[in-house]
């Protein structure tokens, strides 16, 4: 679905677009065709039906040949009920059935829940106590002028040049370049990360009797994971190897699947963010000079308030225990829960006046894109500092960038991407 971009845009966005009050979420070409999240259906359930049942959508056929939706699920449009939901696990698990919303089962279901978005509490508790060491405060600074490093290298690469895909010439490299870097993959390597990384986010839109991207990256962690048995080194995926769990080394599967979410995760997460950062500036040029005029002092809010107004994830499961109430609804033992984080950060109960785009937002930095709870994104101070180091290249280097053209989002139920963003900018020049 393509959308036009005209110079000098309206500095406020256009209100929400309504939709009728039973549409089904289970439509992948609904965020294109809205270019974002339905926010005026998300208004309307918040008012009078704010734990709302979403029905199964018989027109829709799975992309995934075991990922069936024949079941519906109670959608979260409250700030407060998806917090609630999401930091009890004991009621509300992300373990039994999976984090996301198909309903698998046999190989498919046990992928799932070898994720760490989908491990079991004990395992999960034990496995973020591995992970966690490169993702600490200390670490993340040592690594913060590398970072640097890299997204001046990324810039220099098109700033002389006047224009570019934003997508894929500047917003997804860096996300690649430090996965590879954290998980100890040899550069020559990174390209195909980049692509396989893609693909697996793009589930809607697989290509008939294609690989999935799914097992080639399994098959790239399997070949990565024998090296470092052979030849360990500092790595991440080293220690994921050596290291063990609770008295116990981690499986292979679960190798694997950390390696298939980190792929997927700087895709559309930092990359996300990145693409509507840009966006946003440009549909609100007011808010682009005030950012300009101080940019330190502006930038890391901006980037709350970007993930605020705009998250690139669209949403997470969890499963209902026990037979209980979700914000004075009830549910029911094995009902499916669905977590809409663009809703919940558009929640006026939370935000002022929520469907304005505001830097200045004092209360930005409670918006629920990274999740929150045991779940919360392990890399969410990462995604920060690679957003930080790459959009303060950009704005200081070519300040006038502003898309151009058509832009393309990704046909999906889970992400709210844009995969195409042409841009032009005054270049560079080179000294």
């Amino acid at each position: 679905m393509a959308a036009s971009f005209t110079r000098g845009a309206s500095p406020r966005a256009p209100q929400p677009r309504a939709l009728p009050i039973d549409t089904n979420l289970v439509d992948p070409d609904l965020i294109p065709g809205l270019e974002g999240p339905p926010h005026a259906l998300f208004d309307a359930w918040r008012q009078s039906d704010p734990v709302h049942w979403n029905p199964p959508n018989e027109n829709y056929r799975s992309p995934l040949p075991d990922g069936h939706l024949d079941q519906g699920f109670w959608v979260l449009t409250r700030y407060q009920d998806l917090y609630e939901v999401s930091r009890n696990q004991d009621l509300f698990s992300s373990h039994e059935g999976g984090p996301i919303i198909w309903d698998l089962k046999g190989e498919s279901l046990k992928r799932q829940q070898a994720n760490l978005m989908g491990m079991e509490k004990r395992q999960h508790l034990a496995m973020k106590r591995l992970l966690l060491p490169p993702f600490a405060p200390r670490q993340l600074a040592a690594f913060e002028p590398e970072i640097q490093q890299a997204a001046k290298e990324i810039v220099d690469a098109v700033a002389p040049r006047g224009e570019c895909e934003f997508v894929f010439d500047v917003a997804s490299r860096l996300p690649v370049y430090t996965f590879c870097k954290l998980m100890g993959i040899p550069n020559e390597m990174r390209e195909q990360v980049l692509r396989l990384g893609n693909m697996a986010a793009d589930t809607e839109n697989r290509v008939e009797g294609e690989e999935p991207a799914l097992f080639q990256l399994f098959a790239m962690s399997d070949k990565l994971s024998a090296e470092k048995r052979e030849k360990p080194d500092a790595s991440l995926l080293s220690s994921l190897i050596h290291n063990e769990v609770d008295g116990e080394k981690l499986d292979q599967l679960s190798i694997n699947m950390f390696f298939v979410t980190m792929s997927i995760a700087g895709h559309e997460t930092t990359r996300g963010t990145a693409v509507h950062f840009i966006r946003l500036m440009h549909e609100h040029p007011e808010q682009y000079e005030l950012l300009k005029s101080d940019l330190d002092k502006h930038l890391p809010n901006a980037i709350d308030e970007v993930l605020r107004h705009s998250p690139p994830v669209i949403k997470f499961r969890r499963t209902v225990m026990e037979d209980t109430a979700i914000g004075g609804r009830p549910v029911r033992k094995g009902d499916k829960v669905y977590l809409s984080y663009p809703a919940a950060n558009r929640d006026p109960a939370v935000f002022d006046d929520p469907h304005r785009f505001d830097i200045t937002r004092e209360n930005a930095n409670k918006h629920l894109a990274f999740g929150t709870g045991p779940h919360v994104c392990l890399g969410a101070r990462l995604a920060h500092m690679q957003l930080k180091a790459l959009l303060a290249e950009i704005v200081t280097r070519i300040p006038d960038i502003h898309p151009v053209g058509e832009r393309t989002m990704l046909r999906s139920i889970w992400f709210n991407a844009i995969v195409r963003m042409p841009v032009a900018f005054t270049p560079e020049m080179r000294h």
